[in-house]
């Protein structure tokens, strides 16, 4: 386990990259899975796949809650290597990334969007927009109050995080807020742009997820968890804001 953790603490530009371009590849070929079944009305074959998405999620959070006192030592080996390892200006560099994961960042993505839904009339994006945002950021807050873990050691001075930090906010709220804003611009935005859309907001939500680790403001263990909650909760909203919809749809 040190050798593991000392090896990823030395080389996690390179496999943060490698695994951004593995997300995009598997993003890509889950789109296009998901193009096979456009041409049904039948939407049964997507919501399988929504719920299952969930419950594997949520299956993945659990293990991760149960095995946190042992995961917590490799956490804090990986911790202390990216301490040592991370320079300044590289520091300084991931900082500037989480900005797009902070909270007033996050809040100001969620009004905006909320306001254009509202000026549109769009009240079945509007509910699901603010059940799905609002929801989350509940969660998150909820769960760090029941598993009340201490942050990592960090004296770089960049930042201050008074919370707790299991599971991470910047995580679940990325991938809530950036997920559920992608699935309202796949319903308007041309089909040649869907798939760069899906690509870049893989790309973005894993950089903010893991800019906490390398930033040594949350541990490893908290990213996971932090996308296995979202993305359990960011699941099942789509699945239910998707049925929905093609009720509506079948209506007019």
């Amino acid at each position: 386990m040190p050798a593991l953790a000392q090896f990823i603490g030395a080389n996690a530009l390179p496999l943060l990259a490698g695994l951004i371009v593995a997300a995009g590849l598997f993003t890509r070929l889950l789109w296009q899975r998901a193009l096979r079944y456009q041409a049904s009305v039948n939407a049964r074959p997507l919501t399988i796949v929504g719920l299952g998405v969930a419950v594997l999620a949520l299956v993945l959070f659990l293990i991760v809650a149960s095995l946190l006192s042992r995961i917590s030592i490799f956490d804090a080996l990986l911790a202390n290597e990216l301490r040592r390892t991370i320079s300044r200006p590289m520091l300084q560099a991931i900082f500037a990334i989480t900005q797009f994961g902070n909270f007033m960042t996050l809040l100001a993505v969620v009004i905006g969007v909320a306001l254009a839904l509202l000026l549109r009339r769009r009240w079945l994006e509007l509910g699901a927009w603010l059940i799905a945002t609002a929801g989350n950021g509940l969660l998150n807050r909820a769960l760090k109050l029941s598993f009340e873990r201490a942050r990592p050691l960090y004296d770089h001075g960049l930042v201050i995080e008074p919370s707790y930090s299991f599971p991470s906010g910047h995580a679940s709220g990325s991938l809530a807020v950036y997920g559920m804003l992608t699935w309202l611009l796949l319903h308007w935005l041309p089909a040649p742009a869907r798939l760069p859309l899906l690509i870049g907001t893989t790309t973005l939500i894993l950089l903010i997820g893991f800019s906490r680790v390398l930033l040594q403001v949350h541990y490893f263990s908290d990213v996971i968890a932090g996308f296995a909650s979202a993305a359990a909760w960011l699941s099942l909203c789509i699945v239910v804001a998707e049925r929905l919809r093609q009720r509506q749809v079948c209506r007019a």
